[in-house]
């Protein structure tokens, strides 16, 4: 017998439909992060300090300034103080996790990414026409033009704006044909036209700059290493509810393509 959950007019939802709804509206996959991430911090207990100050950093990450602006944020997102007070209870209990369990490994995935975060400045000037590429390049080696001059007139992307200078931007971050190029520039290094995504290129190397393991590239590459790991987890959940073996309690039968549960009207 079916077990009603929710009766909204003629539409009735019941228990079974549950698990079938959430993956088809795709929320299964945040309620089953959520009940891992309960499961994982049961045991961690913030003292008061902590949360007086992970309280104060949402205030500051948010903009908010006093208890008006404090109410019509919970207004705005549908909570309360009690809700808001567990919601931050819990996203703290997930930081102090993450410490607890990635901050050993932070330095060694630092240094085997730096290469793809350390920035790079450079200039650009963007033409459709490789022999008007030629001949601005000639113009700057030669010192007949400034770059940002050249670049104000005659350049067709956004850069004309900046003078012609991009970043700072992460080498991760680049089309392999800048990053490549920028990557064995020296500073100030010109390069000839190439042709890059229809266009043809001229760009200049401006400055380096090295990434650092500061706290703010610590608590980065910390969230990296946590959603990665916690996502596996999650899609090993999802496979297993979604395609359970020689279960008796799958939640779809084998003829199901779909992840569509019924739901029945209540005068069917």
């Amino acid at each position: 017998m079916s077990n009603l959950w929710i009766k909204i007019d003629d539409l009735r939802v019941n228990l079974e439909n549950i698990p079938g709804l959430l993956d088809r509206y795709n929320i299964l996959p945040d309620f089953l992060r959520r009940l891992l991430e309960t499961k994982l911090t049961h045991d961690i207990k913030p003292n008061k300090e902590e949360q007086i100050n992970f309280f104060r950093t949402f205030l500051l990450d948010n903009k908010i300034q006093g208890k008006e602006a404090l109410n019509q944020w919970l207004n705005d997102n549908g909570l309360d103080d009690k809700r808001l007070d567990t919601m931050l209870f819990e996203r703290l209990q997930v930081e102090k996790f993450k410490r607890n369990m990635f901050e050993d490994n932070i330095e060694n995935k630092f240094l085997e990414s730096k290469e793809s975060l350390d920035r790079v400045m450079y200039s650009v000037l963007r033409v459709k026409d490789k022999n008007q590429a030629d001949e601005l390049y000639i113009q700057i080696e030669e010192k007949e033009a400034t770059f940002a001059e050249l670049v104000s007139n005659y350049s067709t992307g956004s850069e004309k704006n900046f003078n012609g200078i991009i970043g700072p931007v992460e080498y991760g971050r680049l089309d392999q044909n800048l990053r490549e190029r920028l990557r064995i520039s020296k500073k100030g290094q010109l390069w000839p036209p190439f042709e890059f995504k229809e266009n043809w290129l001229i760009i200049r190397h401006e400055k380096n700059l090295p990434s650092k393991l500061d706290d703010a590239m610590k608590r980065r590459i910390r969230n990296i290493m946590y959603e990665e790991w916690i996502n596996s987890k999650v899609l090993g959940l999802l496979d297993q509810i979604r395609y359970p073996k020689n279960s008796k309690n799958k939640m779809f039968t084998d003829n199901e393509k779909n992840v569509i549960p019924e739901i029945k009207n209540s005068s069917e």
